[in-house]
């Protein structure tokens, strides 16, 4: 693992620097140390980029300048809004089921998606079902899903993880967890699977269009080498791993690009 003047140095250069969210920026909803000093030390060319499948950009945006950090909206990519940007974009009316939090169903029907949820009975044939995270997930829903996806075509999954961090240490289950549950009652059904969020390069492809940037211009920060490592190194991309139990924390990692940017700022002269 790299050194915080190491990461520091990667992280300076970079024309635009990548952040997950829960683990490297924040977890249960609260930014960890030095996440806010290193978002404002960085300005502009910072991104997040997050297999969140519960929440829209506006609700980062919004949280983080609680934390007194003005971040541009468009600087945040979500798993599950860009998993219903690309369904919208594609989708020709045809009906979907949607596995979602209440506030992604009502996003996903202001982008026109003709939708039958997932813990609703289902009359029509559906081709595409999205799997996306949903803390009210129960049998009935788990039912209902199975039962469609056994006659679709596609099933769409937010994101692969099976957990991320909360406060305290501990363990929320993630979407994958959600999608293997279906999986494991798919018998010999083997409709394509696609995956949005993180390891998949989508994300990462349609964070460097919006920064402009090649890859080796840009840099990863996460802490999840199975999903950030793994997508950053396919998509040509330097990682570094940060670890709320160190060596590398974000707090030493802050507190280095600080130091190293304040270093590298010309002294005014006095007259």
């Amino acid at each position: 693992m790299l050194s915080p003047e190491e990461a520091a140095g990667f992280i300076v250069t970079a024309k635009a620097v990548l952040f997950d969210w829960d683990g490297c920026l924040a977890a249960g909803g609260s930014l960890l140390v030095g996440a806010g000093d290193i978002l404002r030390a960085l300005g502009s060319k910072s991104y997040i980029l997050s297999n969140n499948s519960t929440d829209q950009p506006r609700d980062l945006t919004r949280l983080l300048k609680q934390f007194d950090v003005m971040f541009p909206l468009d600087n945040v990519l979500l798993a599950g809004h860009q998993t219903l940007a690309c369904e919208a974009a594609r989708s020709n009316g045809r009906p979907i089921c949607l596995v979602a939090a209440p506030q992604m169903v009502a996003h996903a029907m202001n982008l026109g998606l003709n939708l039958v949820m997932g813990n609703e009975e289902i009359d029509e044939a559906v081709e595409t079902v999205i799997i996306m995270r949903d803390t009210s997930f129960n049998f009935r829903t788990l039912t209902t899903v199975v039962n469609s996806v056994r006659d679709c075509k596609r099933i769409v999954v937010s994101n692969p993880d099976m957990t991320h961090p909360g406060l305290g240490g501990t363990v929320q289950p993630e979407t994958g967890a959600l999608f293997e549950a279906i999986r494991a009652c798919l018998g010999d059904r083997t409709p394509v699977i696609e995956i949005i969020g993180k390891p998949s390069q989508a994300m990462f492809v349609a964070a460097l269009d919006r920064a402009g940037v090649r890859p080796a211009q840009a840099v990863m920060v996460g802490d999840n080498p199975a999903t950030d490592g793994a997508g950053a190194e396919a998509s040509g991309i330097p990682f570094v791993q940060v670890h709320p139990e160190g060596p590398l924390t974000m707090a030493l990692l802050a507190q280095a690009v600080c130091e190293r940017l304040a270093s590298e700022t010309p002294r005014s002269i006095n007259q």
